[in-house]
């Protein structure tokens, strides 16, 4: 390893660390039950901030080449399969706390619930994402199935915002609402780019 990708890879762990110390600082002063429900919790906003670095971080692939010094791939889908880990431990860990399994499927009632509880087809659409990525080479329409992601993203900062313990008090709620409106940006800024090429 060269030492500027050492140096670099430095700090993608620095900025790993500050996103546990911010979900950490954000679990402790909306305190609610107990090692499970925090567990639950944390997963929840790490594999959320992984998958909104992940997504904007298609717009800034020659820079992070440059500064990584290894290609986009292998810097994206580190952050990417950490999200989805997270996000994957997140449904486990209410299945647990709540001793059912019903919570990881989709309510189809109403709209209403379909929303509140969007979490298992946001992970779904991640899954189908990610598989497309993973076999981008037997997948010839690979890079349209991935744009999932977005939709994945949108839904849940709906499914947040409406019953997620940290994304009630008004900050934390207009920070994912700003979150997913970055998001929309750039998937239609790289929809242009790809109607240009």
């Amino acid at each position: 390893m060269t030492k500027r990708r050492a140096k670099n890879s430095i700090y993608l762990v620095f900025l790993g660390i500050l996103a546990v110390v911010l979900v950490a600082i954000l679990l402790s002063v909306t305190p609610a039950g107990g090692w499970l429900y925090g567990a639950m919790r944390g997963a929840a906003l790490l594999g959320y901030l992984a998958i909104f670095v992940a997504v904007l971080s298609s717009l800034y692939m020659r820079e992070l080449v440059r500064f990584f010094g290894r290609s986009f791939v292998a810097t994206h889908h580190i952050v990417a399969v950490t999200g989805l880990v997270f996000i994957t431990l997140h449904p486990l860990a209410v299945a647990v706390a709540y001793q059912t399994w019903r919570v990881v499927l989709p309510r189809l009632g109403s709209w209403q619930s379909f929303l509140e509880w969007a979490g298992p087809p946001a992970w779904d659409l991640l899954v189908i994402a990610s598989l497309a990525a993973l076999w981008r080479r037997k997948i010839s329409a690979w890079r349209t199935i991935h744009f999932l992601t977005y939709l994945a993203f949108i839904l849940g900062t709906i499914h947040g915002v409406l019953i997620g313990t940290d994304l009630q008090s008004g900050i934390a709620r207009w920070v994912a609402i700003l979150m997913a409106l970055a998001v929309t940006g750039t998937f239609v800024k790289k929809r242009l780019a790809a109607r240009g090429n």
